[in-house]
């Protein structure tokens, strides 16, 4: 649901303003050139046919250019030389490598280069359109030698007197202003010293031109080959300043001393928290637009596209006539993402298409508490058996628990001496030894892994168990095995019906008791210790021996051998 009061501002551009520098030249556009073939060549292609020019009614913010294809743009085979030494050998060629578009602003003579396509290409999408604006697109054809056709006109196009987006954010909302300015000029950034002094010069001299304070003005990086300054002004006046910025430029390329510009591209920044969920729990918040109403002509076109797993929004555009209102509601459903709990992130990029305001790419956040949690297991239980006589077993039993909600899967695996053995339950709730055996866990459920010791002989023995899941903290879990036998000799070993070893009757009572941990406190941490306490022969007797001792504790058995 909606999270408090709206508050209305003038543009999408509410707070901060990041400006990028480069130092390199607008990249070329992007041409395929064929092989020369033959002699020389200085014959242009022929020129395209027809060439059409419409406004995208959907988005308002580009035009789509096509054409016919050039009557020379198809494959064919020459020869690999021209001198009739190509031993048969043709290759393929074309006499298109590409089509170049140009755009003219109506009242203009030169008009611009915009972009290119390669051979068999028939459209290009012109999106640095500005509304208000009537433009015609020349389609000129180039081959490998650079030779070009002459131009073929379109119709003009009209993009309509642009809008005036007003609107209404969420409360919570901050938005940045993104710039990109391309300089002619060189830095080396290799030199800091020289770093430094650019990026202090160019704060104070952006901060004296556009009337702001430079402390609100921070630099976040410099690019090799390019100096990308990038910084943030806090406050309503973030487009303002950007606009005065775009038209001291266009007055004077040169106001700045970094270089005459280029070019330059701005969209805005902004971040929304949406709140915390609860499960099957909505979050909304809505992006009012209103059109203004001075131009009666002037119609306002809203895009939004949305990705992040569990955000979306209502409608994917908007058309506003002067003076209309209407909103896009952007909203994160806790059930879209299985009401799992944890942090979510999203992004929302909104296009106009008024000129001043034509970008805006919203990062989304969201979180869900109080829903489920991912499956996550737990082991609990004692896995040193000791040291016990050969030919008699110990038992201790290993629990699995899924402290989760949900399901988890997985496999129990056992390996190493033959010593130890496990039984636990299959899928089905048969009682199986265990070597390789699946499992299931729902959220809080169980289950229980008996594992016992058995030695043959008087040596140290070791086994594991591993667990592997789709647990996505701790896919794969291990729990190592020890256990020692010794030959009792004529040693005494305390039993029980089952021929399990009991350990810890310290005072030989057949019975591990009270008076047992007594004599067990009494050695417990001692460096000097009666043997018989370190009961896992470790050297020292400590809260390992003591978890041994518990473990045992109340057990009444049968003295054997000796």
């Amino acid at each position: 649901m909606s999270r408090g009061k709206k508050v209305f501002i003038t543009s999408l551009a509410l707070m901060g303003l990041s400006v990028f520098l480069c130092a390199s030249p607008v990249m070329s556009a992007m041409t395929v050139s064929s092989a020369a073939v033959g002699s020389a060549d200085n014959l242009a292609p022929g020129p395209v046919a027809t060439v059409t020019a419409e406004l995208d009614i959907e988005t308002g913010n580009s035009v789509n250019v096509a054409w016919a294809l050039a009557t020379d743009d198809f494959g064919r085979q020459a020869p690999a030389g021209s001198d009739f030494t190509s031993g048969g050998v043709f290759v393929n060629v074309n006499d298109v490598a590409s089509y170049k578009v140009w755009r003219q602003v109506i009242g203009t003579t030169d008009p611009v280069l915009v972009g290119s396509a390669g051979a068999g290409a028939t459209s290009f999408v012109d999106d640095t359109v500005i509304t208000g604006e009537t433009y015609t697109y020349l389609v000129t054809v180039t081959d490998g030698a650079g030779n070009e056709s002459s131009a073929v006109e379109s119709d003009q196009v009209n993009l309509g007197p642009p809008p005036t987006a007003l609107g209404e954010a969420p409360e919570g909302y901050e938005e940045v202003k993104v710039v990109t300015l391309t300089f002619d000029a060189v830095l080396d950034l290799q030199d800091e010293a020289a770093v430094d002094d650019f990026s202090t010069n160019f704060i104070a001299e952006l901060a004296a031109l556009l009337g702001i304070d430079p402390a609100l003005i921070t630099i976040t990086g410099i690019v090799e080959g390019s100096v990308i300054v990038s910084f943030e002004i806090a406050g309503p006046d973030a487009a303002d300043a950007v606009s005065d910025l775009e038209a001291e430029l266009e007055a004077d390329p040169a106001a700045l001393s970094s270089g005459p510009v280029l070019s330059s591209t701005s969209f805005a920044s902004g971040s929304q928290d949406m709140g915390v969920a609860e499960i099957d729990e909505e979050l909304m918040e809505t992006f009012t637009f209103l059109n203004s109403p001075d131009d009666p002509d002037a119609v306002l076109i809203v895009t939004a596209e949305i990705t992040g797993t569990g955000f979306s929004v209502d409608v994917a555009s908007l058309s506003l006539a002067a003076g209309e209102t209407d909103g896009i509601d952007v909203t994160f459903a806790a059930s879209d993402v299985g009401n799992l709990n944890g942090d979510y992130e999203g992004e929302l990029v909104l296009v106009t298409n008024d000129p001043n305001n034509r970008t805006t790419v919203v990062a989304l956040t969201a979180s869900i508490e109080g829903g489920l949690d991912v499956g996550d297991i737990s082991i609990s239980g004692a896995f040193n058996f000791a040291s016990i006589a050969i030919g008699t077993t110990k038992s201790l039993d290993l629990t699995l628990t899924n402290v989760g909600d949900l399901l988890i899967t997985g496999e129990i695996a056992l390996s190493g001496d033959a010593a130890f053995t496990a039984v636990g339950s299959d899928e089905d709730g048969n009682v199986v030894q265990l070597t390789q055996v699946p499992f299931t866990l729902t959220g809080g459920e169980e289950i229980d892994i008996g594992i016992t010791f058995e030695p043959l002989l008087a040596q140290a023995y070791t086994g594991t168990i591993t667990i592997t899941s789709d647990d996505v903290d701790e896919p794969t879990l291990t729990v190592d095995l020890v256990g020692a036998g010794f030959d009792p000799g004529e040693v005494s070993v305390l039993v029980d019906a089952d021929g399990n070893t009991i350990v810890g009757d310290f005072d030989a009572s057949a019975t591990v008791n009270f008076d047992d941990f007594f004599i067990f406190a009494d050695n417990f941490g001692q460096a000097d210790f009666t043997a018989a306490t370190d009961l896992d022969a470790s050297g020292a007797v400590n809260f390992d021996d003591f978890f041994i001792f518990a473990d045992n504790f109340g057990k009444t058995g049968t003295y054997v051998g000796g």
